[in-house]
Parts: structure tokens; sequence; C-alpha cells
């Protein structure tokens, strides 16, 4: 952020505004700190609702949106002030110019609607879990959206700034992200290769009925660990 907001000291006679958003599943108190060192305004999405429209996993993005409400271009995964052509875009859209082809970095979504849905609707139970104080909770229903998609980074950095608060608070541990993010997934892939185990009180059918639900077929395919 400090490369954007010289950028907006250096282009003010543009006539533009840069806004930034919060991708903030907690308290949205959180964010204020970082917000606070800024000129430039910063709006929260506590629910998602950007990335379930737009469809990104990450940030950061960047979207340039014409007087009209036209998307005009965006880039998602990856979008930097220390990257030329991310800049040269913006600049190119401030000077009336076209910005040029969309650099979106994501690839298409494998998720089917359904899945979609219940990601979504995960996200949202969580945040309304850690606003009522019910931490615990709250984590458990991101790891349910975390399961449903595991290429969703805002879920999992929004589950890392819960248990890990001081990788995020004051400042950012950038360089922890990446280790913990290999261990973690390192961690998953053991857990899909482990054999069940069937409970030794449970009757075969409890086990196919409860294989059943954690591998529901929906409209674009496999769901697993749809609970």
């Amino acid at each position: 952020m400090p490369g954007w907001q010289r950028f907006v000291s250096n282009h003010r006679a543009a006539g533009w505004s840069l806004i930034s958003i919060a991708v903030e599943h907690g308290d949205p108190a959180a964010a204020r700190p970082f917000a606070a060192r800024w000129d430039f305004p910063t709006l929260i999405d506590a629910n998602g609702e950007l990335a379930r429209h737009f469809g990104f996993k990450a940030v950061p993005n960047g979207v340039l949106v014409d007087d009209h409400g036209v998307v005009r271009w965006s880039k998602f995964g990856g979008f930097s002030i220390d990257n030329p052509e991310d800049v040269a875009a913006v600049e190119r859209f401030l000077a009336g110019d076209d910005p040029g082809q969309s650099a979106d970095a994501e690839e298409s979504d494998p998720l089917g609607p359904l899945a979609r849905d219940l990601v979504a609707t995960k996200v949202r139970l969580g945040h309304a879990l850690l606003m009522a104080a019910r931490r615990d909770e709250a984590v458990a229903a991101w790891r349910d959206a975390l399961r449903l998609d595991p290429r969703d980074f805002t879920v999992r950095k929004q589950i890392w700034a819960v248990e890990h608060p001081e990788r995020f608070y004051p400042t950012i541990d950038v360089a922890w992200q990446g280790p913990q993010l290999a261990a973690e997934r390192a961690g998953d892939r053991g857990r899909h290769l482990r054999p069940r185990r069937l409970s030794d009180s449970g009757d075969g059918a409890t086990a196919r009925r409860d294989l059943g639900v954690r591998c529901s077929k929906g409209r674009g395919g496999l769901l697993p660990g749809v609970r």
C-alpha cells in the first residue's frame, strides 16, 4: 500500500479516486489500523461478496471502473505497484486510453454453483460467529469452507489472522505465509491419502450414509467434504 499511496499523490490531477477494499471476514475493526495510514478510503468486505461476484480466491487484486460503472480492466491475483505492466495499465486508464486486455491471473473455477453457495454461506456464518465472540466455532465454519475450496486463500488467511494474530498485527508477516501454506497443504494431502477408519460401534449402513454425504454429487461434479 505505501507504493499506491505514492502513486495517488503523484497523480492527483488526473481526477480519479482509488478505493481499497479489505477482505476481512473477521472483525472489521481489525482493518482500521491499516486503513488509517493512507489518505484514500478503505471499504470492508466482511462476507466475501466481491470474491463471490468476481470469482477471485486470492489478493491483491486491481479493478479499473470508469465513470459509467463499467469495468475496463481487471487483474485478480498478483496486482502490484511493483509490477510495471500493472502500473502501465492504470496510467493508460487515467490518461483516457484503453488500459489493455485484462490480465486475470486466476484459473477457471472448478466449483459448481452449489459448492460456491456453500462456501459463501460458511464464510458468512464464520463472520457472524466471530462477531458473537464464538471464535472456535467461527474458525470451524471457515475450515468447512476451506475443505470445500482449498484454493480460496482469502478464507485461509482469515483463519491465520484469528489463530496467529501476531503474524498480522500490527504488521503482516508475508514471509511467514509461504512456508505455512506449504506445511498446511502437505498436511491436507496426508489426510486425504490416509485410509478412513469406520467406527467399531457403527454399522455399515451408517458408514455408507456418512461417506455419501461427504462426497455429494452437485452440478459442478463431486464436492468433497460437504456436510
